[in-house]
C-alpha cells in the first residue's frame, strides 16, 4: 500500500514548505507598506457649530441629550498619501450628557480637493472638569471607523482616534485626530 504524503512531513519536500514560509513572511510587510499614518491638529478658527439642537431630558439636574453639526475646514492641511489636501469635515452627531460628561456618537463626511468623499463612524466619551478658576474644560476622546467613500476611496479601511477640547456654547472645538488608513480594491 502507497502512503500519500501529508504536508509539514519530509514527503512534502523542503522547496513547499519553504515557499508557504516565504509567502506568510512576506504577506505582512507588503500589507504594512500600504497603510497610510497621519496626524492632522484641529485648529479652532477652521471649525464651528453650525448647527444644534438640546433637549433637556429632566430626569436628573444637567442631562441633555443633543444633535449638532460641526463643519470644519482645512486651509493650511498638508496633502495625504494620495498626495490629496482634504477640504473640509462635516459631523453630523448625537450626545448623550450629564453637565457636559457622557458619551458621543455619530458620522463623519470628509471632502477632499478632487472632490472624492471619505465616510465614517465616531463613537466616544466626554469628561468636563471644573478648574479652581470655575472655568469648564470638556475633552471628548473617541475614535473613527473608515466605512467607505467615493472613487479611489471606496474601499478605504482603518481608524482615527481623536482628542478634542470642546466648548457648543462658546463654538470651540480644537484637537488632534491620529489617522491609519489603507485602501482596498
Amino acid at each position: 500500500m502507497k502512503k500519500t504524503p501529508t504536508f509539514g512531513t519530509p514527503a512534502a519536500g523542503p522547496a513547499v514548505v519553504t515557499a508557504v514560509v516565504l509567502a506568510l513572511a512576506a504577506a505582512p510587510q507588503a500589507s504594512a507598506q500600504d497603510v497610510c499614518k497621519r496626524t492632522i491638529d484641529l485648529n479652532a478658527a477652521n471649525s464651528e457649530y453650525a448647527e444644534q439642537h438640546v433637549l433637556d431630558v429632566g430626569d436628573v439636574a444637567g442631562h441633555q441629550i443633543r444633535i449638532f453639526e460641526i463643519h470644519r475646514t482645512y486651509p493650511e492641511v498638508e496633502a495625504n498619501c494620495e498626495g490629496l489636501k482634504q477640504t473640509e469635515t462635516r459631523s453630523h452627531g448625537y450626545s448623550d450628557y450629564i453637565d457636559r460628561s457622557g458619551r458621543a456618537w455619530g458620522y463623519n463626511v470628509d471632502t477632499l480637493e478632487n472632490g472624492d468623499k471619505i465616510y465614517s463612524q465616531f463613537s466616544g466619551t466626554s469628561h468636563t472638569v471644573i478648574n479652581p478658576d470655575g472655568v469648564r474644560k470638556s475633552t471628548y476622546i473617541g475614535t473613527a471607523t473608515y466605512t467607505g467613500g467615493t472613487g479611489i476611496y471606496q474601499g478605504i479601511r482603518g481608524t482615527s482616534r481623536a482628542t478634542i477640547i470642546f466648548d457648543p456654547e462658546a463654538n470651540l472645538n480644537v484637537g488632534k485626530l491620529d489617522l491609519e488608513y489603507w485602501l482596498e480594491n
